[in-house]
């Protein structure tokens, strides 16, 4: 794993620079590449070949290229262009894509399976080309404004590419998206004219005509325009293990130790069984609470203790919890809300003091395989104001309006019942399934930032076509999945120097999910239904059946002891007066009423103001 910088210009203070920003992205080395025109910098964590043959920017012919991430099957396309005529100095997957794109240029993509933030420049046509993996595993920032064109694998460069030469703007757009939702999706970021190249697609900048075009090569939405699999279920269970057992197997590709994040969950548990089966000397790690409805470290022990793993865990109290969050910003180096990114880089520094360098964390299978609570509660909650004649529902919410909810709150006086009332106000206030999930997975800020406003995506419609939970899935596959979870995972690892892989992200299990019937995946109130069937060949079945917890933390227990004070630092008037972005008043109001239910809102206002004041004041 690595990470990468370039621009348009020459300015080798500045490359420096920047490059020293992600170091943590790649200890083991780094190299530059400069002309008058453009410059490529590149630090590398080893992890394939440790021996000088990896270093990069690599050359060949008329290319030069950085690259981040890890592309697992690069023997086999080794052996393909070897029979080709091409010859090989090393043993890293670096030249493999080099010469792949030499001999097919973006078509070899096709051929990758694999994590990858790829920049390639050709000095003949005079071309950069950024690409990003089918499903975002790997992250790649860049920014144009016309004249100056730059990109990076985090946001830290970027700014300090313009930390001499001008002022970035905020994104207000991102900005509604980041209280809304905890992160910064649409591909944005929360700086203008700075965007991520979207997962599964490709970016070419023209350095003659200073102009850019980006376009997709993979899309999983086709799969599910294609016929359902006319197969019996032990067929489809049979074919489903193989997929999982090959796409595991190549995550374990490595000249390093690895290891695997063991939750106890469903996911986690299936990546450790099936890896300890059909490969051995696995080792996990898991981290538990002493509040016991956010603690799972018993159930990963039980799963760890049955397949035979060498297991670690250690527990996360709040002093710990509040050193990792004095560092928060500095890992997440734009607004990013997730509080359970504390406990993925807790868990990542116990990994790191394992001496392990490559971990294998078990995200997008609750996306892939219908796992979300949310999906089939919202979806009880949608055929039951479905049924209610549209007619009624707009009447209902329109005398709502009317009324107002501060009226309501003078008149109930009571937390619960007005909690409930704003709810069902909410609920009202949606005329199809997608709406309706859009409201219920994010935070109301219309009072925080006087704006409000809809997030469509196509996708779901393409879901929910076939059921409307399929709808909230691929919602989540494109944004939630993308620029919250994978974002988190990054981060934490590789602010450790690790390398953290998603093994049920492997894009031909997607593939085939998508063709699986959809109550092969949700069937009689049993979620992700065709992956526990798998796990059952591993584990008894008593232990995969259990409530799904996740990494959570106690953020408000900790808010209300020691934790707290940072609230009252953060959100003081002055700080807030800095920017004038958020309504003063409404902040105010919202601490002096601090619970269990406002805390994520007043989390996600100090998550801004600790960036804001590292990266802008």
């Amino acid at each position: 794993m690595c990470g990468v910088v370039g621009f348009n210009s020459k300015n080798s203070n500045k490359l420096k620079k920047m490059l020293n920003l992600i170091k943590h992205r790649g200890p083991d080395d780094n190299g530059v590449f400069e002309t008058e025109e453009f410059s490529l910098g590149h630090v590398r964590l080893s992890i394939l070949d440790l021996s000088s043959h990896g270093h990069q920017p690599m050359e060949y012919d008329n290319l030069i290229m950085v690259y981040n991430g890890e592309v697992y099957n690069f023997k086999e396309i080794r052996e393909e262009l070897i029979s080709l005529g091409y010859k090989f100095t090393s043993d890293s997957d670096s030249e493999v894509i080099l010469k792949a794109y030499h001999k097919w240029g973006i078509n070899s993509i096709d051929k990758f399976i694999g994590m990858f933030a790829i920049a390639i420049y050709n000095r003949e046509s005079k071309k950069i080309t950024l690409i990003r993996d089918r499903v975002g595993v790997k992250p790649l920032y860049y920014y144009f404004d016309g004249e100056d064109f730059i990109f990076a694998s985090e946001l830290k460069p970027i700014i300090e590419f313009f930390k001499d030469k001008k002022e970035l703007k905020i994104n207000k757009d991102a900005l509604f998206e980041y209280f809304k939702f905890g992160y910064i999706s649409s591909n944005l970021s929360i700086f203008e004219n700075c965007n991520k190249v979207p997962a599964g697609h490709y970016l070419t900048f023209n350095l003659k005509t200073l102009t850019l075009n980006i376009e997709s090569y993979w899309s999983i939405l086709p799969f599910f325009e294609l016929p359902k699999f006319q197969k019996t279920e032990e067929e489809l269970i049979d074919e489903l293990e193989d997929i999982l057992i090959d796409a595991f197997k190549y995550r374990m590709v490595s000249d390093v130790p690895v290891g695997v994040f063991l939750s106890g969950g469903v996911d986690s548990s299936i990546v450790a069984a099936i890896l300890q089966k059909h490969y051995g000397n696995i080792h996990t790690f898991t981290i538990g609470f002493k509040e016991d409805k956010y603690n799972e470290a018993n159930y990963a022990k039980d799963v760890a203790e049955h397949i035979g793993t060498t297991h670690t865990e250690k527990y996360l109290n709040s002093s710990e919890a509040k050193d990792i969050l004095n560092r928060f910003v500095d890992i997440y180096d734009e607004p990013f809300g997730d509080s359970s990114g504390i406990p993925t880089i807790f868990v990542s520094q116990i990994a790191k003091e394992a001496g392990v360098k490559v971990v294998l964390s078990a995200d997008g299978g609750d996306e892939v395989f219908c796992g979300y609570d949310r999906y089939w509660v919202i979806n009880d909650i949608g055929e039951k104001l479905f049924k209610i004649p549209k007619p009624i529902r707009k009447t209902l919410n329109s005398i709502m309006n009317i009324i107002g909810d501060n009226r309501v709150s003078y008149i109930l006086r009571n937390e619960k019942l007005l909690s409930k009332y704003k709810l069902i106000h909410k609920i009202l206030d949606n005329s199809s399934w997608e709406e309706l999930y859009d409201s219920l997975i994010s935070l109301d800020i219309e009072d925080l930032l006087n704006s409000k406003k809809r997030i469509y995506d196509n996708s779901f419609n393409i879901g929910e076509r076939e059921h409307q939970m399929q709808g909230m899935m691929l919602w989540d596959y494109h944004r939630y999945m993308v620029d919250d979870i994978l974002t988190k995972v990054d981060r934490a690892t590789m602010s450790l120097s690790i390398e953290g892989r998603e093994p049920l992200l492997d894009h031909r299990i997607a593939e085939f999910m998508a063709q699986v019937p959809f109550d092969l995946k949700y069937k009689n109130g049993d979620s992700k239904y065709l992956l526990k069937k798998v796990l059952e060949r591993y584990i008894p079945k008593e232990m995969i059946d259990r409530p799904k917890q996740g990494f959570g933390i106690p953020v408000f227990e900790w808010f209300n002891s020691e934790l707290k004070s940072l609230f009252k630092t953060y959100l003081d008037k002055s700080e807030l007066k800095k920017h004038n972005l958020l309504n003063e008043e409404y902040i105010r109001e919202e601490y002096n009423r601090l619970s269990s239910k406002n805390v994520n809102r007043l989390w996600f206002v100090l998550v801004f103001q600790m960036w804001y004041k590292k990266y802008i004041d």
